[in-house]
């Protein structure tokens, strides 16, 4: 069976041809954890659905590589990072491109959903790359090819 005929697969994960390499998805509890971690915040539903699905995973995109971290993952990294201390509070890094670029996911109202890429050596928040309005719209444009790992690149 296609990883993305599992069950609960979201439509955007259906659409993409690129092989997606699923994690076992998350419980509720660590849903729970996450949005406590940032209980100022509301984090999108098609990110939750997408962690529901797949706890984490990555793809090798037609010119990208994609690493979303685990519900664990994204609560420690982020504190290792001092994403909050140097980025703010609305914005929750959420994976890497397998290398030195943080992707990160807009939690702020104005903005809530967007993907914006950082360098990890220099969290930095006037140097925020806007590269998606979703995290579908992510997905659907590495598939594309559109979003290469040179577009990521802050």
């Amino acid at each position: 069976m296609d990883n993305r005929d599992r069950p609960h697969t979201p439509n955007f994960i259906r659409s993409i041809q690129s092989p997606w390499l699923p994690e076992t998805g998350a419980h509720t509890e660590g849903l729970r954890r996450l949005q406590a971690h940032w209980a100022e915040a509301a984090i999108p539903e098609d990110f939750i659905e997408l962690l529901r699905w797949s706890n984490g995973g990555r793809c090798v995109f037609p010119h990208a590589y994609v690493d979303l971290w685990s519900i664990a993952s994204i609560i420690e990294l982020n504190d290792s990072y001092q994403v909050r201390r140097y980025l703010g509070d609305s914005l929750m890094g959420i994976g890497t491109d397998g290398g030195s670029t943080l992707i990160a996911l807009d939690l702020s109202p104005s903005s809530r959903g967007q993907i914006v890429s950082f360098d990890l050596g220099d969290l930095d928040i006037s140097q925020g790359k806007p590269i998606a309005e979703s995290i579908a719209e992510l997905f659907c444009k590495f598939d594309s090819g559109q979003l290469t790992s040179d577009d990521l690149y802050p």
